[in-house]
């Protein structure tokens, strides 16, 4: 039913831009209220269009945005790419293509535009109005973490044929109040807070509002106002943590768990092609792309079974016939590489985390690339915990004890009984790595290291040493090089190549931007 759906909003020719016209944006249509916004169905298949924006959106670049550049894979098999590992990135790099993303702001304005003024009931339209406020604020959210400043357009484009037909960059800063009136319009249409713990997990509601309203707060460094947002979220929604009897079976069941807020959904049959979790850390039909770093490799072989996360970062089963469980020390993956348990190119660590286990109950089926399904977690409850610690070390209302008793609850949730103590954090810098390497264990694969890096000003702090020790033609004597400055000491985010770079073809389509490329990237 799905892929009629979406050909049927193919075939209103609004929204869906190709290369050749994205930001050079002629009307598409004279679809009007007139024409197409008046039940609830049509209401329905376009709340269904903006869902596959987002699922175009973040297919791989969930991985690539969020996590791959974090300093803590390493390159298998011969599909990888360097660039994207090393801080190689280029204006012809792929993932710095933005069209997808603005699709689906195009989808969200189109929603926002018409839905007040449909026969449909307030009382059932209001949802709908809701999830396209806060699927645009999430959108240019992931914007300006990826590029930095980028275009603000909130029109429909029905509706800009008489206004000017290219559009600038528009600051970070000047963004943060129009994505946060986005939430908070969204939040109000979505209606007084309910039981939200098992609500379904596919669609934007109040609560994964407010948590994408939480992230953008940590961003901009409104910590006070984020610890509001999430003491809410924590006692007033149904959330709960899953305990570790039953951790695992959320990643494949999220209907059932009452710690995921907001899922990304993929089946393979209904969107064309498998999920790129497959083919980038659990291919089953060829060597992955990428595996975890020595470093991270030693975290979870110190951690064991204990904790029920780390056989969802290494699949110890998997590996157990190149390394015997008696070998798995933390020396065995340098040993790995030098080839002493045979050829070096069978020593794969793939990521079972969203991977069924088999029929015969030890290890795990892998999927081929083109049939990976998966329920892409974009906020768990536990994600809100972990920024709390955050913001009870970095905000007015400090807590230092606070922040470390919220990373031992989710430590002990996992069933790992080793305890941080306070007085071995003895700087603010110091809680917050202690957040983020517990956030690296928890959150592994699911797109948050490298913000969670960049939001609290780490990058060379992370990925110094990782590029130093890079193989030699990726390395860099002197660590990640940034390229630029940083503009000011309150610089909210990304600069220099923390950033991406604007695609090459935004500077061909669009004059307005020649000149405005993200430094030292070139055009």
């Amino acid at each position: 039913m799905k892929k009629y759906i979406y050909l049927f909003i193919i075939s209103l020719s609004l929204f869906l831009t190709s290369c050749e016209d994205f930001l050079d944006r002629q009307p598409k249509s004279s679809l009007s209220q007139e024409t197409y916004w008046q039940t609830e169905q049509d209401l329905k298949t376009w709340n269904a269009g903006i869902y596959d924006g987002l699922q175009a959106t973040l297919k791989n670049n969930w991985f690539y945005w969020g996590e791959l550049r974090s300093g803590v894979y390493k390159p298998r098999g011969t599909a990888y790419d360097t660039n994207l590992l090393y801080n190689g990135l280029s204006s012809s790099t792929g993932s710095s293509n933005w069209e997808s993303l603005y699709s689906t702001i195009y989808r969200t304005n189109a929603a926002i535009a018409h839905i007040p003024g449909c026969p449909v009931a307030v009382t059932t339209s209001n949802n709908y109005l809701a999830q396209a406020y806060a699927m645009r604020a999430l959108m240019y959210f992931y914007a300006i973490r990826i590029w930095g400043d980028v275009p603000k357009i909130t029109e429909p484009m029905e509706d800009i044929a008489n206004q000017e037909r290219y559009y600038g960059r528009t600051s970070v800063m000047d963004l943060k109040n129009f994505i946060l009136d986005d939430l908070d319009r969204a939040i109000e249409a979505f209606g007084a807070s309910t039981d939200l713990g098992s609500a379904v997990k596919y669609y934007l509601n109040r609560g994964s509002a407010m948590a994408i309203k939480l992230d953008v707060l940590m961003w901009y460094k409104e910590y006070d106002k984020a610890l509001v947002i999430a003491n809410d979220l924590i006692k007033n929604y149904g959330y709960q943590s899953e305990p570790a009897s039953s951790y695992a079976k959320m990643f494949l069941n999220p209907t059932s768990s009452k710690e995921m807020i907001f899922n990304l959904y993929w089946n393979y049959e209904q969107d064309g092609g498998g999920f790129g979790y497959a083919q980038e850390i659990a291919s089953g039909s060829n060597t992955i792309r990428y595996h975890p770093t020595e470093e991270i490799y030693k975290e979870l072989v110190t951690r064991k079974r204990e904790d029920v996360r780390t056989i969802l970062i290494m699949d110890t089963i998997g590996i157990s016939s190149y390394i015997t469980p008696d070998e798995m020390t933390e020396e065995a993956y340098a040993k790995a590489y030098n080839g002493d348990y045979g050829n070096t190119a069978n020593f794969q660590i793939k990521c079972p985390k969203f991977a069924e286990a088999n029929d015969k109950g030890a290890g795990y089926t892998y999927k081929p690339n083109g049939e990976c399904n998966v329920e892409m977690p974009i906020y768990r409850i536990t994600d809100v915990k972990l920024l709390r610690a955050e913001a009870l070390v970095l905000g007015t209302k400090k807590d230092y004890q606070g922040a470390v008793d919220a990373v031992n609850e989710v430590r002990r949730r996992a069933g790992w009984s080793v305890e941080a103590k306070l007085a071995d954090y003895p700087s603010e810098k110091d809680l917050i790595k202690l957040i983020i390497d517990e956030r690296t264990i928890e959150f592994w694969a699911e797109g948050k290291r490298w913000f969670d890096i960049v939001r609290n000003d780490l990058v060379k702090e992370y990925l110094d040493q990782y590029m130093i020790d890079a193989d030699v033609d990726n390395a860099e004597t002197d660590g990640f090089n940034i390229g630029v400055t940083k503009p000011s000491p309150d610089h909210i985010g990304g600069y220099g190549r923390i950033l991406w770079p604007l695609y090459l073809d935004v500077f061909r389509k669009n004059p307005s931007m020649k000149g405005h490329q993200n430094a030292p990237y070139g055009e």
